[in-house]
């Protein structure tokens, strides 16, 4: 690495324009618990670009929007550990992730 190149930031350049790939992560989600506009819409979001999928995630995970819903997503992360869906470690680890507590 040279003088000249310290002070580029490739690597955070790079990550943002790689993003990351959600592709799998859709395809493992079980719709069978969503209503009909639910589904609609997730269809919907399916077939949106990469890049606006990201956007909309984003969106989605904005530390204001999950402390306006924090009530809201402890208690679905309760249930889903009642149901056996997920372990308490997960859930605690979710729980972490998005600053909850």
């Amino acid at each position: 690495m040279g003088v000249l190149n310290f002070f580029k930031r490739k690597q955070d350049s790079d990550l943002e324009k790689k993003g990351v790939d959600w592709s799998k992560a859709l395809e493992k989600v079980d719709t069978s618990n969503l209503t009909t506009m639910q589904k609609m819409a997730f269809g919907f979001f399916k077939k949106l670009p990469k890049s606006k999928q990201e956007e909309v995630l984003r969106k989605a995970l904005n530390p204001q929007n999950i402390f306006k819903e924090k009530e809201k997503i402890i208690k679905q992360l309760n249930e889903a550990v009642r149901a056996g869906q997920m372990t308490k470690a997960e859930a605690q680890q979710i729980k972490n992730q998005l600053g909850l507590r």
